[in-house]
């Protein structure tokens, strides 16, 4: 049996995603959820890369090709978005509406399902063999087709995950935050790797979804112009994504570094002096604000400020902050003084520099977007009694 040359590249390539998925999904360092999730995905990629590269030496071989959902590509939004999701929340955690987010896997499944249910038919008999190829055919249309959707899928997750990446930002200069940054720049890499695959995947996709060119660009380059490019990203996911991982610790070790058990006395001044600068100074109104300057105007280390709200608050320092621009947005919503500025206005002058961290903020502190908070306030006021 003779193995090509570009055959060959793709098993080793699936070879070596196989070595890291199990590398990362063992690895003790660095968050253990974002180690499964990235090690998932390299070995979904080494599986279809597998399929691909596999010389069909046999009938046997054939059928398992048919018979086994090796194409999964639907969960791989999903992946890319939930990891890097935890990368830039430790405590952030698979719950049920983000494991619903993989039923579309069901779609991958379409083709090895007519073949069974074909197989199933036939050893029971109920029609001829000779019918096979009309089975056939139907899966090779359903496998043509289903790549429609799965581009959009990841091409949706990947710009959710862009503009994700977009709004974060990383506050103060502690352990924590020289963390988060290089978690950042990984991610960002990470994505745009991703984003430069869909562009290829694309350019081949539209000449094969057209029936007068499918075969031509088949037989001509066959599946290497998106698989080679599979290849190439598992050597580079895996081993970027296996070294991060190394470098990678989790919040609460980091935050043990950055400072002994602090006396109960300096965090309630701490905190009391956070609270009067936010309640009487008002210093969340400037867009601006960052842990170096809350520190200059209480005259405290940005340090101390920064470990005080990540191990005794429990919040960041934009979480924090926000939290005081939304109340203020609300405050404002029913003052009859502010009803010459717009929602975005009001946003804005509240402290916000974004209208995106504006609703994601106010939804996440009140449950609601705030124009339905508008709506809602507009209904009470319209109920009261004249």
């Amino acid at each position: 049996m003779v193995v090509s040359p570009l055959d060959l590249i793709l098993l080793l390539g699936s070879v070596q995603g196989f070595i890291l998925s199990v590398l990362l999904w063992t690895n003790t360092r660095g968050s253990r959820l974002s180690n499964r999730l990235l090690a998932t995905l390299i070995g979904l990629l080494a599986l279809m890369s597998f399929a691909v590269g596999v010389p069909v030496a046999n009938r046997y071989i054939s059928l398992f090709l048919d018979l086994a959902p090796l194409y999964m590509v639907m969960p791989v939004g999903p992946l890319i978005f939930f990891y890097t999701r935890s990368l830039l929340n430790p405590s952030f955690k698979l719950g049920k509406s983000e494991r619903l987010q993989f039923l579309p896997i069901v779609l991958d499944w379409g083709a090895p399902l007519i073949v069974w249910v074909f197989f199933a038919g036939f050893l029971l008999g109920l029609w001829p063999r000779q019918d096979g190829p009309s089975w056939g055919h139907a899966m090779n249309e359903y496998n043509t087709y289903v790549d429609i959707p799965r581009w959009i899928s990841i091409t949706v997750y990947l710009f959710i995950t862009r503009r994700l990446l977009q709004h974060y930002t990383v506050a103060g200069k502690s352990a924590i935050a020289e963390q988060q940054q290089l978690n950042l720049n990984w991610l960002r890499q990470f994505v745009h790797v991703f984003l430069i695959f869909q562009v290829i995947w694309f350019v081949h996709l539209v000449p094969y979804l057209i029936p007068e060119f499918r075969n031509a660009l088949l037989d001509r380059f066959g599946w290497y112009p998106i698989y080679i490019p599979i290849a190439l990203l598992i050597y580079w996911l895996g081993f970027k994504g296996y070294l991060h991982t190394r470098t990678n610790s989790p919040a609460s070790s980091l935050q043990k570094s950055i400072s002994p058990e602090l006396p109960e006395e300096t965090v309630s001044q701490v905190v009391a002096a956070l609270s009067k600068a936010m309640a009487t100074d008002q210093v969340f109104l400037d867009p601006n604000l960052t842990t170096d300057k809350l520190g200059q105007h209480l005259q405290l280390n940005p340090k101390l400020i920064s470990a005080v709200l990540n191990q005794h608050v429990g919040k960041n320092f934009n979480g924090f902050v926000n939290e005081y621009r939304v109340e203020e947005v609300k405050r404002r919503l029913t003052n009859p003084a502010y009803e010459h500025l717009t929602l975005t206005g009001i946003a804005f002058d509240s402290g916000f520099n974004s209208q995106a961290t504006f609703q994601r903020s106010f939804k996440q502190q009140t449950g609601m977007s705030p124009r339905d908070y508008v709506d809602r306030e507009q209904k009470k006021t319209a109920q009261i009694p004249i």
